[in-house]
């Protein structure tokens, strides 16, 4: 059955989920975003990859032996001008970052026995061109150049479109997204069916999930007020007010977090604050609810840059040079990660010293 995937890239963890056709009639419409597991016994993998003695890249935590320590925190290096060590040779983040959307696709393809029709790929809200267009050339070095970026607070914002909490035009709204070492929060404005204006967006890295293991309720809500502080902060930088919110949406984190997330941003924010069923897989399940071909419209600046979005396939190799993804398109299975040539690793190692 046709289907379009989402892939949600975390600094600690992969998710992934599909949007299957509903029915094959003419007006043929989309169910509801599904999970898909990518774990052996879990729905979830780990971000940081790890290279193989037969030279297969897949996450750290798959229980195969592998050459090497697995490597992570590789999404927040993308733009970075020095590579990282994998694998024993150099590899641009961007490339590790294509490398794994690569693996999570090629694994819901054994699960569904076809190819997505559209695959988006989450990334931080506050991304600019640069690190989308070096994103964009890797994932085409992939095998996966029709890969739609989207960010991570539209994602957000179309889970909650498609359950009927916030309606698809008008009103403010504040996505607040917990991971397990990064907080991020956004302001955006919907001005229709895949059309998001993003006003503001911050991150933070000195508190997140991964602080609140094995604290008492009064220390995690501790922990945590800073991450309201910069969601109070962004919605200043934007000169909003608190009460002109429609919404505050919550993602991400555990079942623990939740309560003290919730209470935090309810004394902070007089609006309502919202979360789906399923808050770790929002930014998948979004993901794929960007794309799914009848809601597709032209992404807007933050989306996609323009540069991008109409740019020919055929000069994507060409831009993977310049992003320093330079391998030939690796083979499906196994994922291969582009390696930096060799002047440009002797440029990296100087930088390194």
């Amino acid at each position: 059955m046709p289907y379009v995937l989402g892939i949600d890239i975390g600094a600690g963890s992969t998710k992934a989920a599909v949007c299957r056709r509903a029915d094959a009639g003419p007006g043929r419409g989309w169910g509801p975003p599904q999970p898909v597991p990518l774990g052996i016994r879990s729905r979830t993998v780990s971000s940081a990859l790890a290279m193989t003695p037969e030279g297969d890249v897949v996450p750290g935590d798959l229980g195969r032996q592998a050459d090497g320590s697995a490597v992570g925190g590789y999404l927040r290096r993308v733009g970075d001008s020095a590579p990282m060590l994998f694998g024993g040779d150099w590899f641009p983040a961007h490339g590790m970052v294509a490398a794994m959307a690569r693996w999570v696709v090629d694994r819901v393809v054994q699960q569904c026995d076809e190819e997505p029709e559209r695959i988006a790929v989450a990334h931080p809200s506050g991304w600019g061109g640069g690190r989308l267009h070096l994103l964009h050339a890797a994932l085409g070095e992939a095998g996966l150049a029709p890969a739609a970026l989207v960010t991570r607070a539209r994602a957000v914002v179309e889970s909650h479109q498609a359950a009927g909490r916030v309606p698809a035009v008008g009103g403010l709204l504040l996505t607040y997204r917990i991971g397990g070492s990064v907080c991020e929060v956004a302001v955006v404005a919907p001005h229709g069916p895949g059309r998001l204006e993003l006003l503001g967006s911050a991150e933070v890295d000195e508190v997140a999930g991964f602080d609140l293991d094995g604290t008492t309720p009064v220390d995690a809500r501790a922990i945590l007020q800073p991450t309201v502080d910069l969601a109070l902060h962004t919605l200043r930088g934007c000169r909003i007010a608190p009460g002109d919110l429609s919404a505050v949406l919550i993602s991400g984190g555990s079942g623990a977090v939740y309560p003290h997330v919730s209470d935090l941003l309810a004394a902070a924010f007089p609006v309502p604050v919202l979360r789906d069923q399923d808050p770790p897989m929002t930014v998948a399940a979004g993901a794929a609810l960007a794309v799914r071909p009848q809601a597709r419209r032209l992404n807007p600046p933050e989306e996609t840059p323009a540069a991008v979005a109409t740019m020919p396939t055929d000069a994507w190799p060409q831009i993977a040079r310049a992003g320093q993804v330079v391998a030939d398109r690796p083979p499906r299975p196994p994922v291969a990660v582009a390696a930096l040539r060799a002047e440009h690793r002797a440029v990296a190692r100087s930088e390194d010293r």
